[in-house]
């Protein structure tokens, strides 16, 4: 949805994605060579690109992680404040791409072999006792995308929604979701429609 805005406003070649579908804990444990193919073909595909949002999944819990590609640093958006070592499990095959992804592509990440990890800056965080954190990393994601092109990297951080969230803006969340369900999936005309045929499908990194 966000991607679609981007492309709207032309800034399409700023912003790239990891499809969670493809890469989250479970493809991890259960094809774990497959899933570091995909996140190297999906940095690889994306090379010329500002940024890399991963929206990540783990243990019932979203999260969003973003590759900053000039930078060499991964940003960690969680609104559970969990420790860093709760996607450890995540962050070690992600450098062992990241640093095969470098050598191919000389000068990005300022040559970082490692991405070095961001966690401790201001940012909305969720409440205790509420299961908000996907509502979370969408709003994080339209916070992040809404900025112009030339946005530095901390810059872009600082326009992240920065308290914790009430009912309001998480109607809000939804409602921007329903309309793009209702425009571009259910209707006939809209980009991502499907009749319901269901065909062989080969999964692509990334949908430009």
């Amino acid at each position: 949805m966000e991607l679609q805005r981007y492309r709207k406003e032309g800034w399409q070649h700023q912003v790239g994605f990891m499809m969670p579908l493809i890469i989250n804990q479970k493809t991890l444990n259960k094809n774990y060579k497959e899933t570091c193919q995909n996140m190297y073909h999906s940095l690889m595909r994306q090379h010329y690109k500002s940024y890399i949002m991963i929206p990540y999944n783990y243990g019932y819990h979203w999260v969003l992680l973003v590759i900053c590609m000039e930078s060499g640093n991964l940003v960690v958006f969680d609104s559970m404040r969990c420790p860093h070592a709760a996607i450890q499990h995540f962050i070690d095959p992600l450098n062992r791409v990241w640093k095969q992804f470098v050598k191919k592509n000389k000068g990005v990440g300022q040559g970082k072999l490692q991405l070095e990890v961001r966690m401790n800056f201001s940012y909305a965080r969720q409440q205790q006792g509420i299961d908000w954190c996907g509502y979370y990393v969408c709003d994080y994601i339209h916070g992040l995308v809404k900025c112009e092109k030339d946005t530095t990297e901390d810059c872009r951080i600082s326009q992240v929604y920065n308290a914790a969230f009430d009912i309001y803006r998480i109607n809000a969340v939804c409602e921007q979701l329903a309309r793009f369900i209702v425009k571009k999936i259910l209707d006939p005309r809209g980009k991502f429609y499907h009749d319901g045929h269901i065909n062989s499908v080969r999964f692509n990194i990334l949908r430009d």
